[in-house]
């Protein structure tokens, strides 16, 4: 039994994987859900941070460019709108200026553009600070100014400058006061900034050149990141996931970004993407911890209620196993309050019963083992009496069945032949009727060949008739041929006359010109008549030549007709020598066809007497049969009694076999 269990997954082992399996899937699911959400929180943590942080920054160089702001106004409100009034204060001015650029590290220059076209502290003719960008801008603004950055001459620095236009007290414009600045103290405060543990801050102006940037090659430059590019030209604030490629290797990066509004300047923070993901692997290892020991424990708790439930089951089984081997004694001990407790329960009254039954049932075998043996006993006598009695009525009726056979093939025999001469006569009839068909058809056919061989002599004769009219048709045309030769002559002979005439008429001159006109005219008449001659003699040459060639098609065709008239001839002969044979068989078909007619009346006398024999024997021979199958059914009956009877007995003898097995 304990192999068999071995073998087999038990529903201890099928509930833990039950339940390990939902534990497992409602852990990952729960794991999962809190990961990722967690990820999300913290990515998004992240890029507020990153955000705040940037606009802090912003904050930071706004409130830089204000401290600069003030310095360029203070100093715009001084001295410096005297510089028209009192040319003498120019070195106060200047030394004004000094202090002023002093007091503060990252101005390096501060310069007045007046609008005469003068620049301070260091005039120049061919400078014309009224056409610069600064100036113009200013003055267009009316108010203070920012520039673009740009790189100093003299230092290679890049600068910006602030600019504000200076009027005096009757509000007249003196010119524009201008400050450049230098960009260190920003970039020193950009790169002193970081964003989370590998960022960095940078700044892009509005068209997207670096400002200010880790990588200083890129300085000056358009960011080549279009994603960032395009994002700044719509938006004041966003955020933008962009690759990026440093060291030969491409990494995963965001960026937050503000606008710096003083200078339209994007103040921007990125980050590599691989942050938040350290990040969140600290928070995935916890929830894979927590799930793992949550797994373990349901685990072991599945387990040990798996176990409480299987034992009495097990028990059960194995009490069920003794049962199956016979042992009916057997109790199950199992003593639950619930349903494997009443299934015991059950189980035990089963026994009870069954052990009640398996007595009943040796007693019975005992009964019919000794009835099946007196039954066999019996069936045998019976059996060989029948098979005795089956054999003879067997051969009985196998003799009459050979008689009526033999009956029935003569009487069959009989009526063939009987159906052979009826065919023979109508056979005899219709021969006879196609003789005279014949008979007749060949009088008719004399008659015919009769017809046609006169047709064929009037033919010959039509012929003959028609060979001499085209003969004399030839010789008539030959005629006309010899007429038109003289016509010809003539009219040759009546030309020349023409001609003749035409030339005694010229002779004679006015005289003679009515000559001429006639001559004229027969001379024309003598040529037509010569030309219609020619037409004419064409025409009986054509006739000429078909002429011949039906003189030579009639001598054919009269050829034809004298083969046709004695091939008449011929069939004629043959048609009276078919008559004559015809005759002949029709006087023998007659005699033949008597002959048959008396032996077709004689047949019927030995047919009903065959038909007589043939009814006799078949009668017998299904008398025969019945008594026989009567005899062989009774034989079988007797035999299947006797191998029920046998069957019995081995049944019998096999219930007490396994009756015996149980103990009761």
């Amino acid at each position: 039994m304990e192999k068999k269990t071995k073998n087999r997954k038990g529903i201890r082992f099928r509930l833990t994987v039950i339940f390990t399996l939902l534990i497992a899937l409602s852990l990952f699911t729960l794991g999962a859900t809190s990961f990722f959400k967690s990820v999300n929180v913290t990515e998004s943590k992240l890029k507020d941070s990153s955000l705040q942080l940037v606009k802090e920054l912003n904050v930071s160089i706004t409130n830089y460019l204000d401290g600069i702001e003030k310095f360029v106004c203070v100093l715009a409100n001084s001295q410096v709108k005297k510089i028209r009034s009192n040319p003498e204060a120019i070195d106060e001015i200047m030394n004004e200026f000094e202090t002023f650029k002093n007091s503060h590290k990252d101005i390096k220059y501060i310069y007045i553009g007046t609008k005469d076209k003068k620049i301070y502290p260091k005039p120049s003719k061919s400078y014309d600070p009224t056409q610069r960008p600064w100036y113009k801008k200013a003055i267009q603004a009316k108010k203070l100014i920012w520039t673009k950055p740009y790189k100093d001459i003299s230092t290679g620095e890049y600068v910006i400058s602030a600019a504000i236009p200076v009027y005096d007290k009757n509000n007249e414009l003196i010119g524009v006061l201008a400050a450049d600045i230098a960009l260190k103290t920003l970039e020193e405060m950009i790169d002193g900034t970081k964003i989370g543990k590998k960022g960095y801050p940078f700044v892009l102006d509005e068209n997207g050149k670096v400002i200010f940037h880790k990588n200083k090659e890129l300085i000056g430059k358009v960011l080549p990141v279009e994603k960032i590019i395009k994002s700044i030209e719509t938006k004041k604030e966003d955020i933008v996931n962009y690759k990026w490629e440093e060291d030969g290797e491409v990494y995963e990066k965001f960026v937050v970004y503000s606008t710096l509004e003083k200078l339209n300047w994007k103040v921007m923070g990125n980050m590599y993407v691989n942050e938040i993901e350290e990040e969140t692997s600290g928070i995935l290892k916890n929830t894979l911890t927590v799930g793992a020991v949550s797994l373990l424990i349901v685990v072991l708790i599945t387990y040990l209620f798996a176990t409480s439930l299987t034992n009495p089951i097990k028990e059960l089984v194995y009490d069920m196993e003794r049962v199956k081997e016979g042992d009916l004694s057997v109790r199950c001990n199992v003593k639950n309050k619930d349903e494997i407790g009443q299934l015991s329960e059950n189980f035990n009254i089963m026994v009870e019963e069954l052990g009640k039954l398996v007595g009943k049932m040796k007693d019975v075998s005992i009964e019919v083992t000794s009835s099946a043996q007196n039954l066999a006993a019996t069936t045998e006598v019976s059996s060989a009496s029948a098979e005795e009695v089956a054999a003879a009525v067997e051969a009985i009726a196998k003799g009459a069945a050979d008689q009526a056979v033999d009956a029935e093939k003569g009487a069959n025999l009989t009526l063939k032949l009987s159906s052979k001469f009826d065919q023979l006569e109508g056979d005899f009839d219709h021969i006879r009727k196609s003789a005279e068909d014949v008979m007749a058809t060949s009088e008719a056919s004399v008659d015919v060949v009769n017809e046609l061989k006169e047709k064929t002599e009037l033919n010959n004769e039509g012929t003959e008739k028609i060979e001499e009219a085209i003969i004399d048709l030839d010789h008539r045309i030959q005629d006309i041929g010899n007429i038109l030769e003289t016509i010809d002559a003539i009219a040759d002979q009546t030309n020349l006359l023409a001609l003749n005439a035409s030339i005694e008429a010229a002779r004679a001159g006015e005289a003679g010109r009515g000559f001429t006109v006639v001559a004229e005219q027969i001379r024309k008449l003598s040529e037509e008549s010569r030309i219609s001659s020619d037409e004419i003699k064409q025409i009986i040459t054509n006739v000429q030549k078909e002429s011949e060639h039906t003189v030579e098609i009639m001598k054919e065709l009269k050829e034809r007709s004298l083969g046709q008239s004695e091939s008449v001839e011929k069939v004629h002969g043959s048609f009276e020598q078919i008559e004559t044979a015809v005759h002949s068989i029709t006087e023998k078909i007659e005699s033949i066809s008597k002959f048959v007619n008396q032996i077709n009346n004689e047949k019927e006398l030995i047919v009903k007497a065959i038909e007589n024999i043939s009814a006799v024997s078949e009668e017998t021979a299904s008398s025969s049969e019945e008594v026989n199958a009567s005899m062989q059914q009774q034989a079988m009956i007797v035999e299947e009694i006797a191998t029920a009877a046998d069957k019995l007995d081995d049944l019998a003898v096999k219930l007490n076999s396994e009756i015996s097995r149980f103990k009761v």
